[in-house]
């Protein structure tokens, strides 16, 4: 006498399903390291414009700077001092200007 059970035997999937499963864990990997490469190029980039603006930013300020000690080096006051001080000029004054006449002789 046998004995009949209703347990059907135990059929093991496919190979393919397990090289499905490979497949989409690498597409899944790969998103992953281009999502992370896109994200380090992104933080650099914002990086390196941040320098360039507080470059951008000082460069200005250093060029403000010289035109405000051009205009300072240019000023009449200072060529005067210098002129009197170091070169002992004076100041013109109206009765030791000589003009010349247009007539000829």
């Amino acid at each position: 006498m046998t004995i009949k059970n209703n347990i059907s035997k135990k059929t093991s999937p496919p190979q393919s399903a397990g090289f499905r499963w490979i497949i989409v864990i690498s597409i899944i990997f790969c998103e992953l390291l281009a999502y992370t490469w896109v994200r380090t190029e992104t933080t650099q980039t914002m990086l390196r414009i941040s320098k360039a603006e507080r470059n951008l930013i000082k460069n200005q300020s250093y060029h403000t700077a010289l035109v405000l000690e051009i205009d300072r080096l240019k000023s009449e006051d200072r060529i005067t001092r210098i002129a009197t001080s170091r070169l002992n000029l004076f100041k013109d004054s109206g009765d030791s200007t000589y003009y010349l006449s247009k007539d000829p002789i």
